[in-house]
């Protein structure tokens, strides 16, 4: 009689124990990795002037970026950069215009580009840049964008015409 009284107890204090260790570990892990906790950018610079570039931080993109800011700055426009995985807190409106740059996904434009470019409407002073790794590959999109492989000697032509799009949106 006095082991049966035993075994359900334990069984409780186990129950609890694991309980506890699963709420530990669920708070930990939403801590760590859930994008909810992940402050949002801190630029607060926004108006006419101001040109929003949101890339993937790679080796060609970054060139392209400095470009681009070099060529702006005598222009009095100011730049401000952003991750493409924080677009959806730099709404178009706020900017004189924005450049979203992205890869070419396996045969198709990626769908986090297609949802920016939806999610405002499809605004007017977005210029999109895909890039890719196959110069011959022929990107099929729902929208204009500039176009280009992946490969230094792209950077300035790429550059040029990022420039050449944000002169026409800006009037300048």
């Amino acid at each position: 009689m006095q082991n049966l009284l035993i075994k359900p107890y334990r069984w409780r204090m186990q129950m609890k124990r694991n309980m506890l260790t699963g709420f530990v570990l669920l708070a930990c892990v939403l801590a760590a990795g859930c994008a909810a906790f992940k402050p949002s950018p801190v630029q607060d610079i926004k108006g006419k002037n101001v040109v929003c570039i949101l890339f993937k931080d790679t080796r060609f993109k970054t060139e392209v970026v400095g470009k681009v800011t070099g060529e702006l700055a005598p222009k009095g426009c100011r730049v401000v950069t952003g991750l493409v995985g924080q677009a959806k807190y730099y709404k178009p409106a706020d900017y004189g215009a924005v450049v979203y740059m992205t890869e070419y996904w396996m045969r198709h434009t990626p769908w986090h580009a297609k949802r920016y470019y939806k999610r405002y409407k499809q605004p007017e002073n977005v210029i999109f840049v895909i890039t890719s790794g196959d110069p011959d590959i022929v990107v099929k999109k729902p929208f204009d964008a500039v176009t280009s492989a992946s490969k230094p000697d792209r950077v300035e032509s790429v550059a040029r015409e990022i420039i050449t799009r944000l002169d026409r949106i800006l009037g300048k």
